[in-house]
């Protein structure tokens, strides 16, 4: 609305500035006060004799406006002349108007409108067809990062990582307030003890990305950087996990395949519920951040990329397809897939089938993944694809003008999602954490194995074990119609129930359960009484209130749950 205002009201505007630099104002002045505005003094004079006039001229000193100059940006750097369009060009019919403009919230009228009304004006065009705006970077307590203030963070200290007293030296050099260095030395040798640690270009890029929220100001948090560098450490060390278990392997590809090509030998390829869950996920994450470039939501692109990265296919797939790719022991055997048809009579054949489609599927899903994290972080991507990309099929290893740049950008095909494997993995990760909270409560610790048993459909059971045992460290899993009569914790995932099948120190147990119940309860009292007291609620900001109920939730959910479990116990 403001925009809107300022374009319709237009008022008059200064045009000229006493600044040193900047386009000398194109006037020259008469000795009686009349003003000549021309390409050139000889010009001026011409316009000057035709009104009789013989003196001298003398030239504006001013220049224009700052704003001025900049209004006419759009049209000006691509050559303009009065004789366009009529007389064709060829850089102006290309780009006016451009698709973006990218700017700060603060320029909007200073800037943005002013290029909107002067494009308009003279060419009668509008300048560019979208206009993204984003906030400012401020320091992490929301200050404008100033000179002056000493509180400046160089990108490239950022990148390459700077030593603390470099760091001080360049914040106290060239104020406009000497007398502050002293004070910008000592909070700047307070914030950074250790100067700033170099976290590389990508992870910059990638956080400044992940801060781009709607809104005007962007506190800008170093931690925030540390954690983007461990993103692309998480990507690098999972190329290299796909690589050693896939270069010079069978992946699944056939003989003389093009590059790009989806051709593959199926009747060869067994795809496990984990496999086709990957690459349901893998559509809808493309689906999603098609959508989120269209909305310039870079914030909301960035947080894809990473969740799925990171939580669905390093932390999940790359663990289940350790598993595919390992052979199966007596005690837990090869999980029954579904699609494999004649070659489900060998189990020796099964398992290459098998192992041949996960490596297809490791090697695929992860050049997909580095061609769509490639406009966030351009350099680690480009670096793996290179090695990636011959063995995924998707590049002549042979090419050395190949490069990751000029792939197409990966497009949801939405016919490749698959519902039954994505609940088949829900359940099994419900199942895997189950286990998981069975060691806690029973303070087993995460190297000693212990086995398992399950009650419920056999089929599934046994099709879940392989992964269980690995991803939840057991040593054996036993499938039973029902559980074992014993005191031990139960978990129950849908109609399925797992219980640890464990020896129990019944008294011992009963006394840590009660140890623990008496070390929550005392959180809790804690807790309420902190939020019974009107004047931390009043007084505190609403989202420490909100997280200290929280806390009181947890610790109460918590407390019942170790309650029940001791009376499981008996008395």
């Amino acid at each position: 609305n403001t925009y809107n205002q300022w374009l319709n009201n237009i008022q008059d505007w200064c045009i000229s500035r006493q600044l040193w630099w900047g386009h000398q104002i194109p006037a020259w002045y008469t000795d009686d006060g009349r003003f000549y505005v021309a390409h050139d003094e000889a010009e001026a004079y011409e316009q000057a004799k035709r009104d009789g006039y013989t003196g001298g001229l003398e030239r504006d000193p001013d220049v224009l406006d700052t704003w001025y100059s900049s209004a006419l940006w759009p049209f000006s750097t691509l050559d303009w002349t009065p004789e366009w369009p009529a007389k064709s060009n060829t850089a102006l019919d290309l780009y006016l108007p451009s698709t973006v403009l990218v700017t700060g919230f603060d320029i909007i009228f200073f800037w943005v409108a002013r290029m909107v009304m002067m494009t308009k004006h003279i060419t009668g065009r509008i300048p560019f067809k979208d206009v993204y705006v984003h906030g400012l970077i401020r320091d992490a307590e929301g200050q404008k990062m100033s000179k002056s203030k000493g509180n400046v963070l160089d990108p490239i200290d950022l990148i390459d990582g700077i030593a603390l007293d470099d760091l001080v030296a360049k914040r106290t050099t060239g104020l406009m307030n000497p007398k502050d260095a002293a004070k910008i030395e000592k909070r700047t040798r307070k914030e950074y003890p250790n100067g700033i640690p170099g976290f590389g270009t990508d992870a910059l890029r990638f956080t400044f990305l992940s801060l781009a929220s709607p809104g005007r100001d962007i506190k800008f948090d170093m931690q925030r950087c540390e954690g983007y560098r461990n993103f692309c450490n998480k990507l690098w060390n999972a190329s290299r996990f796909v690589l050693m278990n896939c270069e010079g392997q069978d992946c699944g590809l056939a003989p003389n395949v093009k590059p790009g090509s989806d051709a593959c030998n199926a009747t060869h390829l067994d795809f496990s519920q984990a496999d086709r869950w990957i690459v349901s996920r893998l559509q809808k994450v493309e689906q999603e951040v098609a959508q989120h470039f269209a909305d310039y939501r870079f914030d909301l692109l960035s947080r894809a990329i990473y969740e799925f990265v990171w939580d669905e296919y390093c932390d999940w797939y790359l663990e289940l397809a350790k598993v595919q790719l390992t052979p199966p022991s007596p005690s837990i055997p090869l999980p029954e897939g579904e699609g494999s048809g004649e070659l489900a009579a060998g189990q020796q054949s099964r398992l290459e089938a098998r192992q041949r489609a996960t490596r297809r599927t490791l090697v695929r899903v992860l050049e997909t993944v580095l061609r769509l994290a490639h406009p966030l972080i351009p350099f680690i991507t480009e670096e793996l694809w290179q090695t990636v990309a011959p063995l995924a099929g998707r590049a002549d290893a042979d090419d050395e003008t190949r490069s990751l740049m000029l792939q197409a950008y990966p497009k949801a095909d939405l016919s490749r999602c698959d519902p039954a494997a994505e609940a088949w993995v829900a359940r099994l990760k419900e199942m895997i954490n189950a286990c998981r909270s069975l060691r806690g409560e029973m303070n087993i610790s995460p190297a000693q194995r212990v086995p398992l048993v399950g009650a419920g459909d056999t089929a599934i059971l046994n099709a879940y074990a392989p992964y269980l045992a690995a991803l939840a460290k057991l040593s054996e899993v036993t499938v039973a119609d029902t559980l074992p009569e014993s005191d031990a914790p139960v978990q129950i995932v849908g109609e399925f129930r797992l219980m640890l099948k464990i020896e129990i120190d019944v008294a011992a147990e009963k006394e840590r359960m009660g140890k623990e119940i008496l070390r929550i309860e005392g959180e809790i009292a804690k807790a309420e009484t902190k939020l019974s007291s009107k004047s931390f609620v009043a007084r505190a900001p609403a989202a420490v209130v909100e997280q200290e109920r929280a806390r009181l939730a947890g610790f109460q959910a918590t407390r019942a749950k170790l309650v029940a479990q001791k009376e499981r116990l008996g008395s």
